[in-house]
């Protein structure tokens, strides 16, 4: 898959969600209407963008996307390339820290009983290398 595409897809998840930062939006938006403007509003590349957005997990469109980016010799475009490393970076400092792992357990005693109230867990547990 090209390089324009590979980042829209990327791109895509981030802008569905609430956590994401407004320099992957510009960034996007930017390289969205750098190649409306290089390559129509109404073009092959545009249309095919739209139904990306539309059903963003569709392999199918993904692939129509790159098949119009590559026809359209987008890749070879310095402006449409220096949007799409735009896009990366602002990606890649949007990216969400890794998850980190709370394990709590909380134990005590009541009259005559001891008790234990259950655990809590934020985040993935930590990996933990089987030797």
């Amino acid at each position: 898959m090209d390089p324009i595409t590979t980042a829209i897809v990327a791109a895509l998840p981030a802008l569905a969600s609430d956590m994401v930062a407004s320099a992957v939006e510009d960034a996007y938006a930017g390289l969205k209407s750098l190649s409306a403007r290089k390559f129509g509003a109404k073009g092959a590349v545009a249309k095919a963008v739209d139904d990306l957005e539309a059903n963003p997990k569709s392999k199918g469109q993904a692939v129509v996307l790159s098949e119009h980016v590559t026809r359209a010799n987008a890749p070879a475009d310095a402006e449409i390339m220096a949007a799409v490393d735009k896009l990366v970076e602002a990606l890649k400092a949007n990216a969400a820290p890794p998850a980190v792992h709370l394990e709590a357990t909380m134990t005590g005693s009541v009259g005559a009983q001891n008790v234990s109230i259950g655990s809590l867990n934020v985040g993935a547990r930590p990996r933990r290398d089987k030797r």
